[in-house]
């Protein structure tokens, strides 16, 4: 590869899981390693459980969650700050031990708690959260005021100093964070009248500018990139004319001051492919991905890497440094030498097809517009929550299992409604539908072919730990299309809830013969194939939950992002109400009196 920053990122539980994954990191040609994942800051949705809006905030590492300004430190807990932050460091320390630099991701300018800008009223910035979807307001600290830029100054001077990081990747106007005064916050421009007329090039630039004077002040010289494009939000072109103001080691939305995008990624975006299932890998798509980052005129390649069942990309990248690919053909020699390494030279054939078979399910399930099965399989709780008719008459108890968890619902209406997705409707109406089942049809065709292609290799391979990893890796496909199953359902049965009319009472006639209506059928058999697709869910993972899923690490650190631990005896709880309430459909429909 090319002479350039590799930056590594992996998920880490621990510091010894941390330490295989840097000494690997290092082996594959890694310069650096991000080091900034850290617990949940949970603090900041436990200030109010009504709003589901800070789950978001909860995911990301900023300065002020593990480093508190003796100006604000009264109001941020101070034994999280103190534990994530050694934490940090001694991921550090770890990373410097095999000869990496430490990277950082972090959300910026992130919001503070309301009693900041109660004692500091001229540090309230941009409000920043999503008017839609949370019960409350959230302000970030104004980067115009100099007391504010201090602050970070002294934060990233204590940082690099603790830690030697030299490399910030910071995403903005999104999630908790956001930028005075730009196009790209969620409720529209906005920030305090004092720096209203300022420039947003001389915003940001100063805002860069004071993380690298603080890195500055302790010999390290910290490259920054700050982005506000995320997926299918609409791009800020607000900020493209910052460029030409850059410095040195400063890039906005992914370029630098020459307009030269600075940063490749190799990733197969797992958090909105393949999760909530655990270790299946797109072997192709990384591969693919790889190539063309390595490739491209980029200064850093950022090498995402998830866990496998086989260590698929480490071997992809070992293999790629030996021998670059060049298109198509090579990257298929290479795809089949990890083949061979699985599965063997006779049945490897079978393993590369099953791979190929998983990343076109994976397309057809793009094309459904759903943004991943984590926001609706889990967001919204499809996997566990009942399908039902009436679900206003569900009692407290039968929905404190999900209802609790549903993502950015405000209010009752959005809570039942299975298409209200983060307060967003991406499917809805017979024509979306249909092309939604459809594509969902053809990637569960796919996924059902792919575990049995798999099963066929575990069944002759004599090794026997080796066939338990693979009938494990068929029945993750088999989880997989289970869960497309279950959005398929999702949307088919809410649609028959937008086409029934509740106001009408089903008419009670003699005539005979007479077919039951349209809709009654389809509820009947939906909720049947949920009942059954749920029971299928539970064979495939009880007792192997977290080996099946991302799940919480206890129950009572389910939030809207993890299921529980107790995913099993949810998923029952969730047929037996489906199962209680299926004669509810005569309520609605008239009935076959053949």
């Amino acid at each position: 590869m090319k002479k350039r920053k590799v930056l590594f990122t992996f998920p880490s539980q621990s510091l010894d899981e941390f330490e295989r994954c840097a000494e690997e990191a290092s082996e594959l040609g890694a310069t650096h390693v991000y080091i900034s994942q850290i617990e949940k800051s949970r603090w900041l949705w436990e200030r109010d459980l009504r709003d589901p809006y800070p789950n978001w905030s909860m995911l990301l590492t900023s300065l002020f969650k593990i480093i508190r300004p003796p100006a604000i430190k009264t109001h941020l807990p101070a034994e999280f700050a103190d534990r994530n932050y050694e934490y940090v460091a001694q991921k550090a320390r770890i990373a410097a031990q095999h000869g990496l630099q430490a990277a950082m991701l972090l959300k910026e300018p992130f919001y503070l708690p309301e009693g900041v800008f109660r004692d500091h009223p001229d540090w309230r910035g941009a409000r920043c959260d999503h008017p839609r979807r949370a019960r409350n307001h959230y302000f970030s600290p104004c980067v115009d005021h100099p007391d504010v830029l201090a602050m970070y100054r002294d934060a990233v001077q204590m940082l690099c100093r603790d830690t030697g990081v030299d490399y910030f990747q910071i995403l903005t106007n999104d999630s908790g964070g956001g930028l005075c005064w730009s196009t790209g916050l969620y409720s529209g421009a906005n920030g305090p009248a004092h720096c209203r007329n300022r420039s947003m090039a001389e915003r940001i630039r100063g805002f860069l500018d004071a993380l690298q004077d603080g890195a500055r002040e302790v010999g390290v010289e910290l490259e920054v990139e700050i982005n506000s494009n995320i997926g299918y939000k609409e791009n800020e072109h607000g900020m493209d004319g910052v460029w030409p103001h850059l410095r040195t080691r400063q890039t906005v939305n992914g370029r630098d001051r020459a307009g030269r995008v600075r940063t490749g990624e190799a990733s197969t975006n797992h958090e909105y492919t393949l999760a909530p299932v655990r270790n299946l890998s797109q072997p192709f798509s990384f591969a693919r991905a790889l190539e063309t980052a390595d490739r491209g005129d980029f200064a850093n390649l950022r090498v995402v890497l998830t866990p496998t069942d086989f260590d698929e990309y480490s071997f992809l990248l070992r293999g790629y440094r030996r021998r670059r690919t060049r298109g198509p053909v090579d990257r298929a020699k290479l795809a089949g030498e990890l083949a061979k390494e699985i599965a063997g030279a006779g049945q490897a054939h079978r393993l590369a097809e099953a791979w190929e078979l998983l990343e076109a399910a994976v397309e057809h399930f793009r094309d459904t517009a759903l943004e991943g099965l984590v926001s609706c399989a889990v967001n919204q709780r499809w996997i566990n929550r009942p399908f039902v008719l009436f679900p206003d008459e569900l009692d407290p108890q039968e929905k404190a299992h999900y209802r609790p968890f549903l993502f950015q619902a405000n209010d009752e209406t959005h809570a039942n409604d299975l298409l209200d997705i983060q307060n967003s409707s991406f499917v809805r109406g017979h024509s979306g539908v249909f092309i939604a089942t459809r594509a969902l049809d053809k990637a569960t065709a796919k996924l059902n072919r792919a575990a049995e292609l798999v099963t066929e290799v575990a069944d002759v391979t004599e090794d026997e730990p080796r066939a338990a990893k693979l009938s494990l890796h068929a029945d993750r496909i088999r989880l997989l299309a289970c869960l497309l199953q279950n959005a398929k359902n999702a949307i088919r049965f809410q649609h028959v809830v937008d086409t029934t009319d509740y106001e009408r009472s089903p008419e009670i006639s003699s005539e005979w013969p007479l077919d039951a209506e349209p809709n009654l059928l389809r509820f009947e058999e939906i909720t049947r194939s949920e009942i059954d697709n749920t029971y299928e869910i539970i064979r495939l993972i009880r007792g192997r939950e977290a080996t099946m899923l991302e799940l919480a690490a206890t129950p009572e650190l389910e939030d809207v992002f993890q299921l529980s631990p107790r995913i099993c005896e949810q998923l029952e709880k969730k047929t037996h109400i489906m199962l209680d309430h299926l004669l509810d459909g005569k309520r609605l429909y008239e009935t076959h009196n053949h």
